[in-house]
């Protein structure tokens, strides 16, 4: 077959997957939130990363499974939506070149090229443009919402302060070819119904950082995206690594389209100083990472004007091997769901063709396995079942309750109807309880029953005893994320995970001298916190 009648099969190709359904629409903002323009309800963003970047200029996992399997399984595993990367100079300069020119060029080995071959026959053949926007259909078949992201220009592994390729005027990094791009995509992929958004640029960074410069490419960016598409959310990055957006506090952007504009922050173990995780309380080390992220990002979704943030990079090594990402994720996991973040987690597929001069290098920080078929992590559907839930939403017409969540594990408190104790279970329901702030009862709603200490080491109980010293709780610690009640005139006794079983139960509280620098237990499973909720 000839190359030509090739690239026809392959239009064809990708003309069948643009005409299934999608279920998405075009979205706006509305103060912090995003809402969907058809229902005006609150769309929660729940994405995975989807590495398209690389040096191959082509979405991972292609030698490993169908692309249509990959997008099936992004859907099967939680994620309503795709953070998909590409490099600028894929349609600025290559957009024409094939996907088997590229991977020769590179001596990908034949063995790699063959796999490719053999699960996406028509892919070898695609050009750039559109391999990558048979990956945008495949998820739109599968219902699943793409933010596109401009995450280099150059083609290559992400990120370092010296590669000339972080801020405008880089070598690599040329304001004019940035925007051409912006619009090329903007363009191409308008009437795609499940592109939902696309970003101007991931982590800036390097000595060239400068606000003058920030503020200038960064709305003409946003204007080019807006004047081809504007049916687009435009997520916009900080500066350092997306670490700081403190500068909005003093000056915001002035576009006339802002309903449109949602801010982006990454975080991760290494986002500061890692070793202090193992040297200082971890209570005190977590206020002060949610304190920092509130400073540099988390300030937007709050007071007379805020707006949307996105958390758009976070993660941690799914082996369970780095022990750091480990008393990490639980306490940002306590930030994201107590303030009902979107984000979107780094990242879905857990090998690569080709990454920093290593061919088929695997990746840790990654839902899945090397093979794309089971989870790295066992333990990710209910780490993340909370998440992937919306908990808030400003046009519900339901009353206000309490979840109460225990980070560590990503579950929920339940009450169990036969012996009056509580058990950790599923998110997906969980008991709804009401809480009027410290030294109240915890209420278990619709009923007249509260939670109550027992004593050392015995069960938490409900009781109808509401009024009694045992049934007065409060938040403790640096954290506020240990519950707490007296008993008798002991000491403070903290809601915990008995670790042989999902039972809950009271022991003396770990850690919460605000005082005490020596203290270095995990606390970990005592870490509840109760959630507002008006969402089922």
């Amino acid at each position: 077959m000839s190359k030509s009648s090739l690239l026809l099969v392959s239009t064809i190709f990708i003309a069948i997957l643009t005409s299934y359904c999608c279920n998405s629409f075009p979205l706006s903002t509305q103060k912090r939130w995003i809402i969907d323009d058809a229902t005006g309800e609150r769309m929660k963003l729940t994405c995975a990363h989807w590495v398209g970047h690389a040096t191959p200029m082509l979405v991972e996992g292609l030698d490993k499974l169908p692309i249509q399997d990959i997008a099936n399984q992004i859907a099967k595993s939680g994620f309503n939506c795709v953070r998909l990367s590409y490099a600028t100079y894929m349609f600025t300069r290559h957009a024409n070149d094939t996907i088997r020119d590229t991977l020769y060029s590179l001596d990908i080995p034949k063995d790699v090229v063959s796999a490719i071959e053999k699960h996406n026959p028509l892919m070898l053949n695609m050009t750039h443009v559109q391999a990558y926007e048979a990956a945008i259909d495949a998820l739109g078949e599968k219902g699943v919402m793409v933010l596109i992201d401009n995450h280099v220009s150059m083609a290559e592994w992400c990120c370092d302060n010296n590669d000339q390729n972080g801020f405008f005027g880089d070598r690599h990094f040329h304001p004019d070819e940035w925007l051409q791009g912006l619009a090329f995509i903007a363009k191409h992929f308008r009437g795609k119904p499940n592109v939902i958004a696309m970003d101007l640029r991931n982590e800036l960074r390097g000595g060239r950082q400068n606000l003058p410069d920030w503020y200038k490419y960064v709305s003409q960016g946003a204007s080019t995206i807006h004047k081809h598409n504007p049916d687009l959310l435009i997520v916009i990055s900080g500066l350092n690594f997306d670490n700081d957006l403190s500068f909005l506090k003093k000056k915001t952007l002035d576009l006339n389209f802002t309903n449109k504009l949602v801010y982006e922050a990454h975080i991760y173990s290494f986002s500061g100083n890692q070793d202090r995780w193992n040297l200082q309380p971890m209570n005190w080390v977590c206020s002060s990472v949610i304190e920092n992220l509130n400073d540099q990002a988390g300030f937007l979704i709050s007071g007379n004007n805020p707006v949307p943030l996105f958390i758009s990079e976070f993660g941690y090594d799914m082996t369970g091997g780095n022990a750091v990402d480990n008393k990490f994720m639980p306490c940002f996991v306590s930030y994201a769901a107590s303030v009902d973040l979107d984000w979107s987690l780094w990242s879905f597929g857990g090998s690569y063709y080709f990454r920093e001069g290593s061919v088929g290098a695997g990746e840790t920080y990654a839902v899945m396995d090397y093979d794309w078929k089971n989870y790295r992590d066992p333990k990710f559907p209910q780490k993340f079942q909370l998440l992937q839930k919306k908990i808030q939403d400003p046009t519900s017409n339901l009353s206000k309750s309490h979840i109460m969540f225990h980070p560590l594990t990503g579950k929920c408190a339940h009450a169990n109807g036969s012996n009056n104790e509580l058990v950790l279970g599923d998110c997906k329901s969980h008991s709804e309880w009401s809480f009027e702030g410290d030294g109240s009862p915890i209420r278990l709603m619709d009923s007249a029953m509260c939670l109550k200490a027992e004593g050392e080491g015995l069960p938490a109980t409900l009781s109808e005893h509401c009024l009694s010293p045992q049934s007065s709780w409060k938040s403790v610690s640096k954290t506020g994320l240990h519950l707490a009640t007296s008993h008798g005139n002991g000491p403070l006794f903290c809601l915990e995970m008995e670790s042989d079983s999902s039972k809950i139960v009271t022991r003396k509280c770990i850690c919460i001298d605000e005082n005490d620098s020596s203290c270095l237990d995990n606390p970990q499973s005592q870490w509840f916190q109760l959630i507002s909720t008006n969402f089922s």
